[in-house]
């Protein structure tokens, strides 16, 4: 089953193009992992500090192995400095109707 996965959070002030830069990277690798269906990243219209990253991919156990991949490639990390606050995941079933 497809699942998307939604992480959200918020830049600090003069982050923003330090923070695409860093995700430009990091989505090659993304994108070239196992069961990446794609991923964007996402800047909030009203508030150019929030961002989203709107990813799908499959099976969710494949996801699951991704962000354990980015927590010790150091990506997370790079992201969480950037960030006010430790990013908000939440992992869905896409149902296909």
């Amino acid at each position: 089953m497809t699942v998307n996965v939604l992480i959200e959070g918020n830049l600090k002030d003069g982050e923003r193009d330090g923070f695409t830069e860093i995700c430009r990277e990091a989505f090659k690798v993304t994108r070239a992992f196992d069961g990446c269906k794609h991923i964007d990243l996402v800047y909030n219209t009203e508030d150019g500090n929030h961002w989203f990253f709107n990813e799908a991919g499959e099976p969710k156990a494949q996801c699951d192995n991704y962000l354990k991949l980015k927590t010790k490639d150091g990506k997370s990390e790079a992201i969480d400095g950037s960030s006010e606050a430790p990013p908000f995941i939440n992992i869905s079933d896409i149902i296909e109707i």
